[in-house]
């Protein structure tokens, strides 16, 4: 699959972030997840609103302190290396991210650690296709 075309003249953190969001409303899993997800890709940030196991929205929030269960941040250096279709080791997985101080998971990490497979499937829907 290949990624869709990004505009230029935006910041990078704008367009993974756009990325994202062109991305993830076709994942969806056979799953019971219910949670709203504030990422940040640098200084831009998508809420993704999860319901009954796909993606029902993903778009920049309306407001500057959107209500979320839980945030991950990572710089955009951080998300363009995990995105990789085959990522190097210390860039391939969230916990290895936050472990090199790359993601900061923060807020109510219950529906994070619940249903931790689906959200490390839908956050590595940007990653390139292989060749």
């Amino acid at each position: 699959m290949e990624a869709p075309s990004i505009p230029i003249g935006e910041s990078r953190g704008a367009q993974l972030a756009r990325r994202f969001c062109q991305l993830a409303p076709s994942f969806s899993r056979p799953r019971a997840v219910h949670a709203d997800m504030l990422l940040r890709f640098g200084g831009d940030a998508v809420l993704v609103r999860i319901r009954e196991g796909r993606v029902a929205s993903a778009q920049a929030p309306a407001t500057p302190l959107p209500s979320c269960d839980f945030s991950i941040r990572a710089s955009e250096e951080a998300w363009s290396r995990f995105w990789q279709a085959v990522p190097a080791a210390g860039w391939h997985d969230l916990f290895a991210l936050a472990k090199r101080r790359e993601l900061v998971i923060e807020g109510n990490l219950q529906p994070l650690m619940a249903h931790l497979q689906f959200i490390k499937d839908l956050l590595a829907v940007g990653r390139e296709a292989r060749a």
